[in-house]
């Protein structure tokens, strides 16, 4: 097995132009999201009684971080809610949940004059960083934008038209570049959700997960607003504290393989949990990756192993 030591930070920190981007300036990026419209007179307090996050003096300007859970308190999707004003409210969830997040939602429908329409006519873009302000500033007024700290830094989503996607995002593409940013792949952008610590749905968490064990609580959790569903367990959660597991973010060596699903052990090669997903490695440079342990080995400092490689955690998830 390597030697633990190795897990120090190396001499060139592990870094790409895109992170560097993202973290430092600005990056644009076209995500895969759809738009799902909330209409009906009881579409306000309705939404509000199906996420895990307090929507009731959400802004125009402002989407709000939340997930959706099953009557257990696990995780059906994560998704931002943003108001329409007068069209009623919308959530913008990862693709991948789409049809999953719908047929949950839809279930609980019952006599509320509530129609949900997912749209397909609209892409969603964002732009992260700290300097997205100045990239989105001067964007027509037709084009609808909101501050949506998906990394969780500072950055602005914009819907725009299938149409006219390819043009609004080179106008971007050309902001960000002009104050030293630029756009992002969908490698840069997993890259990004690595090594910030920002899980992704059905990768690092899913229907198994508790928002809590994913490290989602202080974004996507309110603990003063009316029932929702699933509040139950989350707030025995978080009342006992008695999680089983916990996301954390692990570093290893440059040699090291973070497979995603590739087991974690300790060193006496005990089970601990699996790792979800990992950086791009780029030789010489360690590798980053996020997995779940059990609770007692997720303190940060702490050495685990995966494929007779030392991973050394550096930070819990959420913390």
């Amino acid at each position: 097995m390597t030697d633990p030591s190795t897990l120090r930070p190396p001499s060139e920190p592990l870094v790409s132009t895109q992170l560097r981007w993202l973290a430092e300036t600005a990056g644009v990026f076209q995500t895969e999201d759809r738009i799902v419209h909330v209409r009906g007179d009881d579409a306000r307090t309705w939404l509000g009684g199906q996420v895990s996050n307090d929507i009731r003096s959400l802004a125009s300007d402002q989407a709000q971080y939340a997930t959706a859970l099953t009557v257990k308190g696990r995780v059906v999707s994560d998704l931002w809610v943003v108001d329409e004003a007068t069209n009623g409210l919308a959530f913008v969830l990862p693709g991948v949940r789409v049809e999953t997040a719908l047929a949950r939602f839809e279930q609980y429908i019952i006599m509320e004059d509530v129609e949900l329409e997912a749209d397909a006519s609209l892409v969603v873009l964002t732009v992260q960083g700290p300097l997205a302000s100045e990239v989105i500033d001067g964007l027509p007024d037709s084009l609808r934008r909101y501050a949506c700290a998906r990394l969780a830094t500072t950055g602005f989503d914009v819907w725009v038209s299938r149409d006219e996607c390819a043009d609004v995002l080179a106008s971007l593409v050309a902001r960000a570049g002009s104050i030293g940013g630029g756009a992002v792949d969908g490698a840069g952008w997993a890259e990004a959700h690595v090594a910030l610590g920002v899980p992704r749905i059905a990768l690092d968490f899913g229907d198994d997960t508790y928002p809590q064990e994913a490290g989602l609580g202080p974004r996507a959790l309110s603990f003063s607003k009316g029932c929702y569903l699933g509040q139950e367990v989350v707030y025995m959660l978080h009342n006992r504290g008695q999680l089983a597991r916990r996301l954390v973010q692990i570093e290893a060596p440059p040699e090291a393989t973070l497979a995603p699903g590739a087991t974690v052990v300790d060193g006496e090669g005990k089970r601990l949990g699996e790792v979800t997903s990992s950086s791009t490695q780029r030789e010489g440079q360690r590798a980053l990756g996020l997995a779940f342990v059990k609770r007692a080995f997720s303190e940060p400092e702490q050495t685990v192993w995966v494929d007779g490689s030392p991973c050394r955690i550096t930070r819990v998830v959420g913390a």
